[in-house]
């Protein structure tokens, strides 16, 4: 629990600076598209999933900030072997007593990209697709630990299909709200009118 409140004090400074940023853009992008009356629903939510991103992005490839371990820039902090986090917790909860690697590490990277999942197709009707969220979480994933190899931090393989999985996930309860509840799908994803 500890570690959990580090990483979200971490984030606090970024979102401090990145929320006035985003209002600002949101306010000029929709003036240069030429949105008169907005929804103001649609609007807070893309304003949270830009905070979402933003704090997500500072705990992965912004390390100007990051105060966590730091890894020596190396192939023998690249795993490629599928699955390892199985072993790695197994070993860390069995041999050590040690549940910290699978509370950051499994369900961190899972719970960490349902946001993801349950936002995109709730903003973005276009989106409003299993296979889609699933590529869109993928994607956001290897982009993160793509830029991580140049980092002095690790790269995951499992961090992947974990980071993915957790994108489907969110992208269920996003089905299973819109079964019971449309009206709040539709209140976050109309369309902005025009002048």
């Amino acid at each position: 629990m500890t570690s959990i409140l580090g990483y979200i004090t971490e984030m606090i400074p970024y979102l401090l600076i990145a929320l006035p940023i985003i209002i600002i853009f949101r306010i000029i992008y929709n003036k240069i598209r030429g949105y008169k009356k907005l929804h103001v629903y649609h609007e807070i939510g893309v304003v949270i999933f830009l905070l979402f991103m933003t704090a997500l992005f500072s705990q992965t490839i912004l390390t100007f900030l990051y105060t966590g371990p730091v890894v020596t820039r190396s192939f023998s902090n690249v795993n490629l072997i599928p699955f390892r986090v199985f072993q790695d917790n197994y070993y860390a909860i069995t041999e050590l007593n040690f549940w910290q690697p699978f509370i950051i590490n499994f369900l961190g990277n899972i719970c960490i990209f349902m946001p993801i999942g349950f936002m995109i197709p709730l903003l973005w009707s276009r989106f409003n697709r299993f296979w889609k969220v699933s590529l869109i979480g993928l994607s956001i994933s290897l982009f993160i630990e793509i830029t991580q190899l140049s980092q002095a931090r690790s790269s995951d393989i499992d961090d992947l299909w974990l980071n993915t999985v957790g994108s489907m996930i969110g992208y269920c309860v996003y089905v299973v709200m819109k079964k019971h509840n449309s009206k709040v799908n539709h209140l976050f994803k109309k369309e902005e009118l025009r002048s």
